[in-house]
C-alpha cells in the first residue's frame, strides 16, 4: 500500500506537497491573465489603397485579382472583404481556430505575391500592407490639447513619432494603430487655371519631382584602388531629397528658350499637411488623436496595461506644453474588477468549506487534514495550467470554484474513517487507524477520482469554439481532482496520522449541534419512508419536474456567455449616402453633448468618417468609444451599461434625426466581432447586380425585424450611393491625338490625389501627394477648368473630351 510509506514518512510527503505548492505558485506569475480562454480564430488583412478609386473600380482591379490567389490558401475557413469609395481595400482570411497565426501570415503573404503583379502600378506604389488581426483590444489612447495650442496634425504626428513605436517595444504588445492617417505629407494644392496659363500638366509636375527630389549616391574620393600612396578617403554627399517647403517650391518644372523659370509655386501652393483628411478625432471638445494598442497573444493583459500606462507615464515627462495623454477605452479595468471578484469568490468558498468542515467535524484538528489539502490541490492545478498553454480567466477560475467541493471530500473521507476506527478501538493507535483506514477508502479514492474523470474529460474534447472554451474548464477540474486525490494517499493521511487525537468529550456546542442534525436525519429519514410508500406520487411528481424543466429550456433564453457590462459601450453613426465629413462632424458634435449630459458616461472618445461596423473609413460614417463610470458609481438599474444604450439610442433618435445613431456594448468574447449582438453575411453565389444583393439584404431584414426576438436588424451595405459616370469620348480624343493616359491620370491626380514620391523629416519618411486645391474640385463645374496635353503639345479642355451623367 503507498499511503504506508507516506505514514512512515510523513516529511517526504510534506515535502512531495511543497514541491506542487511551490510549482503552482511560480506559475502563477507566469500564467497570462484574460477575460476568457483564447477562442478568436486567427485572422490576416490584406490592405490596399489607391486614392481617387471608386469601390467599384478597388472591387474590379483590386479585389477580384488578390482573392483569385489567395482562396483556398492552406487552412482557410473563409474570407471577406469590402471596398470603400476613398479608394481602400481590406480582405480579411479567417484560419480554423488552433492554427498558427504566423504561419498562416506567411501562407498569405506568399500568394499575394503572386498577385501583385497583376495590380494596378498606383497600387503598387502604395504598397500593400498584409499582417496578423490582433483582436484583442488592450485599450485606446486620445492624445489631445486641452487648450487647444495645438493642431491634429502635430498630435497626431507626435504620436507617430515619439509614442507609437515606444508602445510597439512594450512586452506584450502586438500592435500600436492610429485611427487616422494624419501622417506628415508634403501637400501639393494644384492651381488648375494658373497650370493651364503656363501649359503645364500633372505629367510635368510628378516628372519634375522624379527628376528633382532622388536620393542619389555620389561615391567617394580615394576609394581603392589607386595608384600611388593616398593618406585620405572622403565620402561624397549630394542634396538628393527635398526637406522643407521652399526646397519644394523652388522645383524647375520648365526653363523656356529665353531663360524664364516656371517652378512649383507659380501652379501650386506647397504646405506641410496631412497624408489624407478623411478621419479625424475629438475628446473632451478638442481634436484628438486616437491609438488602439493591441494584447499579444498569450500575453498577461494587466501586466501588459500596467507596463503601457508606465511608459506612458514616463513619455509624459517629455510632452511638449499643452499635450495630455487619456486612456479612453480600457479593457483592463474589466478584466481586473472581474478576475477580482472571482478570486474573491473563490477565497470565500475555500474559507466556507473550510467552516463547514470544521462545524461537522467539531474539532480543528480533524479540520486541518483537508484544509491543508485544499491549497495544495488548487495551487497545484496552476502549474499544470502553465504547461498546458491556458490563461487565468473567469472559465478556469470558475473551475477552481467548483472543484472546491470536490477536493476536500477525500481527505474529508479518510479523517473521517480514521475518526471511526479510534472510537471503536480504544487500544489502537493514531497512526494504526490511519494505516487500517487508508486499506479500506485507498480503492474507493481511486475509483471516485476516475468517475469524476470521466463525467469532466470528455468535456475538453468538444469540438468548435465551444470544445475550446470549455475545454479549459473541464481541464482545470481534472487536474484538481487528480491532485486531491494524490493529496488523499500521500499528504493527507500523513498530516492525519501527526495531528489526529481520540477524543473523549465533545464541546458542548458540538453536541447541540449534533443533536439538531440528527432531528434533520430524523424528519429526512422518515419523509424519504413516507415516498417509498407511494411510489406512484413520487413518479407524478418527478415527471411535472421534468416537465417543468423541459419549458424552462425552451422559455427561458440561451446564450454562449452572458452579455456583460464590461462599462464601455460603442457608437455607430450614419449620415444618408454621400454626406460630407463635414456633415458627420457636425452630428458628431452633437453627439458630444447627448453623452455629456448623461450622469452614468465618464468619458467619449469620436471619430468623424469612419464606421466601426464597415471597419473602413467614410465621410458619413462615424464612430464614438464611450466609457462609463466604475461600477460603485453607478449602483442603479438604469445606470447598467444596456439601460444606457437604449436611453442614448432614444435620445440621439430625438435630437439627432438627420442620422442612424446605434450604440453597443463590446462583443462578449474579446476578438468575436467588431460589436455585440449577431452577424449574418450574405452570399451572392448566382453573380448578381450589387443593386439585387442589396434588396435581398434589406429584405430579410426588413423579415428579421417582424421577429419579436430581435430589437433592431440593419445592413451597412449600401448600392445606390449617389455618384457620377464620367463617359471619355475615345474617339474624339484620339482624333485630338490625346492619349488616353493622360486623361486619367489628370483626374486622378487632380480630383483624387496622386503619390509622387516620398521626402525625409524628423527621422521618417513620409510621402509626396499631388492633388487640386479644394476650391478648384468642390462642384462638377470645376472639371471645365481642367486642360489635358496633347502629343502635338496642344493644352485641350477635358470638358471637350467627356460627359458627366448621374
Amino acid at each position: 500500500m503507498i499511503s504506508k510509506t507516506f505514514i512512515e514518512r510523513p516529511k517526504f510527503a510534506m515535502v512531495i506537497a511543497l514541491i506542487i505548492t511551490l510549482s503552482g505558485l511560480i506559475s502563477m506569475t507566469l500564467l497570462p491573465v484574460s477575460e476568457y480562454p483564447e477562442v478568436a480564430p486567427p485572422q490576416v488583412k490584406v490592405q490596399a489603397r489607391w486614392p481617387g478609386a471608386s469601390a467599384l473600380v478597388m472591387e474590379e482591379s483590386v479585389g477580384q485579382v488578390i482573392e483569385d490567389v489567395v482562396n483556398g490558401v492552406e487552412g482557410m475557413e473563409y474570407m471577406s472583404s469590402n471596398s470603400a469609395n476613398d479608394g481602400s481595400y481590406n480582405l480579411t482570411i479567417t484560419f480554423g481556430v488552433g492554427d498558427d497565426p504566423d504561419m498562416a501570415l506567411v501562407r498569405v503573404q506568399n500568394r499575394v505575391k503572386l498577385a501583385e503583379p497583376s495590380l494596378p502600378a498606383e497600387v503598387r506604389a502604395q504598397g500593400l500592407t498584409i499582417d496578423k488581426i490582433s483582436p484583442d483590444i488592450l485599450f485606446t489612447i486620445n492624445l489631445y490639447s486641452p487648450d487647444g495650442s495645438l493642431d491634429e496634425l502635430f498630435i497626431a504626428n507626435y504620436g507617430l513619432i515619439n509614442i507609437q513605436n515606444r508602445l510597439k517595444r512594450v512586452p506584450g504588445v502586438s500592435d500600436a494603430v492610429m485611427f487616422s492617417t494624419a501622417d506628415y505629407s508634403m501637400r501639393l494644392w494644384l492651381n488648375p487655371p494658373q497650370m493651364t496659363a503656363l501649359g503645364i500638366t500633372t505629367d510635368d509636375i510628378n516628372a519634375a519631382l522624379q527628376e528633382q527630389n532622388v536620393q542619389a549616391p555620389a561615391g567617394k574620393i580615394g576609394a581603392p584602388p589607386y595608384d600611388g600612396n593616398l593618406s585620405t578617403e572622403y565620402t561624397l554627399q549630394l542634396k538628393g531629397r527635398m526637406k522643407s517647403r521652399e526646397e519644394f517650391e523652388n522645383i524647375v518644372l520648365r526653363v523656356s528658350d529665353q531663360g524664364a523659370i516656371v517652378r512649383l509655386r507659380d501652379v501650386a501652393r506647397v504646405e506641410l499637411g496631412q497624408l489624407d483628411y478623411k478621419v479625424s478625432g475629438s475628446f473632451r471638445n478638442q481634436p484628438a488623436t486616437v491609438m488602439a494598442v493591441y494584447l499579444l497573444p498569450g500575453a498577461n493583459s494587466l501586466i501588459t496595461g500596467d507596463a503601457v500606462k508606465a511608459q506612458l507615464a514616463e513619455m509624459q515627462k517629455t510632452f511638449p506644453d499643452g499635450l495630455e495623454y487619456v486612456v479612453g477605452y480600457d479593457t483592463t479595468r474589466y478584466v481586473e474588477v472581474s478576475i477580482s471578484q472571482v478570486t474573491t469568490s473563490l477565497l470565500q468558498a475555500v474559507a466556507l468549506v473550510i467552516l463547514i468542515t470544521f462545524v461537522f467535524l467539531g474539532d480543528w484538528r480533524p479540520t486541518l487534514v483537508p484544509s491543508v489539502a485544499i491549497p495544495v490541490s488548487l495551487i497545484g492545478t496552476f502549474a499544470v495550467m502553465l504547461v498546458s498553454g491556458m490563461t487565468i480567466n473567469t472559465v478556469t477560475l470558475f473551475g477552481l470554484i467548483l472543484a472546491i467541493g470536490i477536493v476536500v471530500d477525500d481527505a474529508i473521507l479518510v479523517v473521517e474513517n480514521t475518526d471511526r476506527h479510534l472510537h471503536e478501538d480504544p487500544d489502537i493507535s493514531t497512526k494504526d487507524a490511519v494505516t487500517r483506514t487508508m486499506e479500506e477508502v485507498s480503492g474507493p479514492i481511486v475509483a471516485t477520482t476516475l468517475v469524476l474523470l470521466a463525467v469532466f474529460l470528455p468535456v475538453a474534447m468538444l469540438p468548435g469554439i465551444t470544445g475550446v472554451m470549455y475545454n479549459q474548464f473541464a481541464i482545470t477540474i481534472c487536474v484538481a481532482v487528480v491532485l486531491s486525490s494524490v493529496c488523499a494517499l500521500t499528504l493527507s493521511p500523513a498530516v492525519a496520522s501527526l495531528v489526529l487525537r481520540r477524543s473523549s468529550k465533545q464541546p458542548r456546542w458540538y453536541r447541540g449541534f449534533n443533536k439538531g442534525f440528527e432531528g434533520v436525519t430524523h424528519r429526512y429519514s422518515s419523509a424519504v419512508g413516507y415516498m417509498l410508500k407511494r411510489r406512484s406520487l413520487v413518479a407524478v411528481g418527478f415527471a411535472a419536474l421534468m416537465a417543468l424543466l423541459l419549458v424552462g429550456t425552451r422559455v427561458i433564453p440561451t446564450g454562449f456567455v452572458p452579455v456583460e457590462d464590461k462599462g464601455v459601450l460603442m457608437l455607430n453613426v450614419q449620415l444618408p449616402d454621400a454626406a460630407s465629413i463635414t456633415r458627420t462632424q457636425n452630428v458628431m458634435e452633437k453627439l458630444q453633448a447627448i453623452v455629456d449630459a448623461d450622469p452614468a458616461v465618464e468619458s467619449a472618445t469620436f471619430l468623424s468618417g469612419y464606421s466601426i461596423l464597415a471597419g473602413a473609413a467614410q465621410s458619413n460614417g462615424g464612430a464614438g468609444f464611450l466609457v462609463l463610470k466604475h461600477w460603485d458609481e453607478r449602483p442603479d438599474m438604469k445606470d447598467i451599461s444596456l439601460a444606457v444604450s437604449q436611453r442614448l439610442n432614444r435620445a440621439a433618435y430625438q435630437q439627432v434625426p438627420e442620422a442612424l445613431v446605434q450604440t453597443f456594448p463590446p462583443p462578449s468574447i474579446p476578438g468575436m466581432g467588431l460589436v455585440g449582438g449577431l452577424e449574418l453575411v450574405v452570399e451572392d453565389t448566382q453573380g448578381r447586380s450589387h443593386e439585387e444583393l442589396a434588396g435581398a439584404i434589406q429584405t430579410l431584414a426588413a423579415a428579421a425585424n417582424e421577429s419579436p426576438l430581435i430589437v433592431d436588424a440593419f445592413t451597412t451595405f449600401r448600392a445606390n450611393v449617389p455618384q457620377y459616370f464620367i463617359d471619355i469620348n475615345r474617339n474624339k480624343a484620339k482624333t485630338l491625338h490625346v492619349p488616353l493616359t493622360n486623361i486619367f491620370s489628370t483626374l486622378q491626380s487632380q480630383l483624387g490625389s496622386s503619390y509622387i514620391n516620398d521626402f525625409s523629416l524628423f527621422g521618417q519618411t513620409f510621402r509626396v501627394m499631388m492633388q487640386a486645391s479644394p476650391e478648384f474640385r468642390s462642384s462638377l463645374k470645376d472639371i471645365d477648368g481642367l486642360y489635358v496635353r496633347s502629343s502635338n503639345g496642344d493644352m485641350v479642355p477635358l470638358a471637350t473630351l467627356i460627359t458627366v451623367d448621374p
